[in-house]
């Protein structure tokens, strides 16, 4: 059984179906990358529900958007790390790894050391480019039989467009998210 009563306590716009959907899903793999963290609400309900490693990857400076600007307005350098690494407190030595930096970076970085991952979770900046930049990075880093899945489907336009693009046959599940097995 899965638990994500410790994501529920972390500030975020992820609702429980989404984090038990994530929870499920990371109960059955093992090399997980995440792609925007934000506070670890979502990181939380992964790390939490799998016996594997979880590799965070966020600058943890907030994307172009009204909400995280809003959020962010007057804080110091590093309050938002310094708040995703307070949330993760407890966890296991080996469980959880953050990549503080660009998505782009994090995929050059994994392919030049030949990893892969059999679950990759998008839930980064929101607009087309973006999410059409990830999907398109992350995908060929995803072991066979693993899964590309990611957050705000049908909720965020640019998420939408990219995701029926580039991936027209995937599923959704939870509330808004997408996902695709490989």
């Amino acid at each position: 059984m899965v638990d994500i009563t410790r994501a529920q306590r972390i500030e975020g716009w992820m609702e429980d179906p989404d984090l038990l959907w994530l929870a499920e899903q990371a109960s059955t793999h093992s090399k997980i990358v995440e792609v925007g963290s934000w506070f670890g609400r979502s990181t939380r309900a992964i790390v939490d529900n799998t016996t594997g490693v979880v590799v965070a990857v966020d600058t943890w400076e907030g994307s172009d958007e009204d909400a995280h600007r809003a959020i962010l307005a007057g804080k110091p350098e590093n309050w938002l790390f310094g708040e995703f690494a307070k949330n993760m407190e407890g966890l296991p030595t080996g469980r959880l790894y953050a990549f503080r930096g660009l998505s782009v970076d994090a995929t050059k970085y994994y392919r030049h050391m030949g990893v892969t991952f059999d679950m990759v979770f998008l839930d980064a900046a929101h607009d087309y480019e973006n999410v059409a930049a990830d999907i398109r990075a992350w995908q060929p880093l995803i072991a066979p039989r693993g899964i590309i899945s990611g957050h705000d489907y049908g909720s965020w336009d640019g998420v939408t467009q990219a995701v029926d693009e580039l991936l027209p046959d995937h599923k959704v599940g939870g509330q808004f998210i997408w996902y695709k097995e490989l």
